[in-house]
């Protein structure tokens, strides 16, 4: 046990004053509190162009609209249109000068007509807009809206409609969006943020491990470990150490992030109509996220120490490292089955799966209602296939960290003793 602490001690001093680490956890930390600030700002702005105050400015007009309605068709449209449209100048036109308009266009590329005709048998009229090009087609909704408004508007008034009456007809329904499941935008976007900081943090971390323990071979320095320590206790160390540091960082990014919900994000701020909330992300699931994390680098920084103690040369680390890395990709890839079939069989079958559950369960965790059978299964099967792993690790490691000369293939580390 005291060769275990002592490994353990070391790595993880050394793991926190590597640059790379202190660099990484800064930058993190800097984009999780600039992404939280992103909806004060906005809702900073929105609440600075509002038009109740006397100070408001008015708005620039970028381009020019003719508005030629000679019939009178549509009365008082011009004046609904630049309420509509505040960074448009509409003006009335006329017909004969249509041509001229054109030129015009041509030359201010943002300029536009619109020309309003009777339409068939005595229904709502219909528009002509005269652009200069597809990109620059102008506010074609907002007219036909507005005309067609207007238009409505003034039918009711002729026909002695009483104007609240009118203005219901007119009116749109008031739609809010209202999920019954668990999942919601905040716990969509967070799901998906954890599955790649997982990612990025068991192959970061597995990497260091098999960096430390090739470095320490190619040294020479791990004969000097194997004389004062077990193999299989530097291992353990090793991977001990790396894993608290992991989740020591992965603590302070779920601290932090909480924290700058909490104060940056405006209260009932919402995108697209949804609102953004921590509702489903609860210190029960916060916890079992950090269970994951825990035995998902648990399962990866084994095979990883492996493939650093089978290489003589750091120069073949990458390539010793590679079954490894696929094996963690596709388990990555695979954890994208809920995003797209969320409370599917393949959702399921994945959770169960030890090597996929550690990317796949914390984004079931905050966006669905997860069976604890299915917790409880996940778990074992992930300890199971951590113990019989760790068991096989620690033998092919044991047998291959003093081999030296050229790289050992998988089949060879069976046939060596430890």
């Amino acid at each position: 046990m005291k060769d275990i602490l002592t490994v353990f001690s070391f790595t993880l001093r050394d793991g926190v004053r590597k640059k790379a680490f202190q660099i990484t956890t800064i930058l993190v930390l800097a984009l999780i509190v600039i992404a939280c600030a992103i909806p004060r700002f906005m809702d900073m702005a929105g609440s600075g162009s509002d038009d109740t105050g006397e100070n408001t400015a008015p708005a620039e007009k970028s381009r020019v609209c003719y508005f030629i309605d000679e019939e009178g068709l549509v009365p008082g449209a011009l004046q609904a249109l630049g309420a509509a449209d505040p960074s448009t100048d509409y003006r009335v036109g006329e017909s004969g000068k249509l041509d001229a308009y054109r030129a015009e266009i041509e030359e201010e590329k943002n300029n536009f007509v619109v020309v309003v005709a009777p339409g068939e048998a005595g229904g709502l009229p219909k528009a002509e807009l005269y652009v200069s090009d597809f990109m620059n087609s102008g506010p074609t909704d907002t007219i036909a809206s507005v005309i067609k408004n207007v238009y409505l508007s003034n039918a009711f008034t002729t026909a002695g409609v009483p104007a609240e009456t009118a203005q219901m007809a007119l009116g749109e329904v008031q739609l809010n969006l209202n999920t019954i499941a668990k999942m919601d935008l905040s716990g969509y976007v967070i799901g998906i943020v954890l599955i790649m900081i997982i990612f990025f943090a068991v192959y970061y971390y597995g990497y260091s491990v098999a960096m430390s323990v090739a470095s320490e071979k190619t040294s020479r320095v791990m004969e000097t470990l194997v004389v004062s320590a077990k193999p299989s206790h530097i291992l353990l160390g090793k991977c001990l150490a790396m894993g608290v540091l992991g989740l020591l960082q992965l603590s302070l990014f779920l601290i932090v992030g909480g924290l700058s919900f909490a104060l940056l994000v405006p209260s009932g701020f919402t995108i697209g109509g949804m609102p953004l909330a921590l509702s489903s992300f609860t210190p029960l699931s916060a916890v079992l996220v950090l269970v994951y994390f825990v035995l998902g680098f648990a399962l990866y920084a084994m095979l990883n120490s492996v493939c650093g103690a089978t290489v003589s040369r750091i120069e073949d680390l990458n390539s010793a490292m590679m079954p490894a890395v696929l094996v963690s990709i596709i388990s990555f890839y695979f954890a994208y089955f809920p995003l797209m079939m969320p409370g599917s069989s393949a959702s399921r079958i994945t959770a169960l799966i030890p090597f996929t559950s550690p990317f796949v369960m914390p984004f079931r965790l905050l966006n669905e209602t997860v069976p604890a059978m299915d917790i409880l299964l996940s778990i074992l099967f992930l300890l199971i296939a951590i113990v019989v792993i760790s068991v096989i690790s620690i033998r092919l490691y044991s047998a291959s960290v003093l081999h030296y000369g050229q790289r050992l293939k998988l089949k060879d580390l069976f046939t060596l003793k430890s």
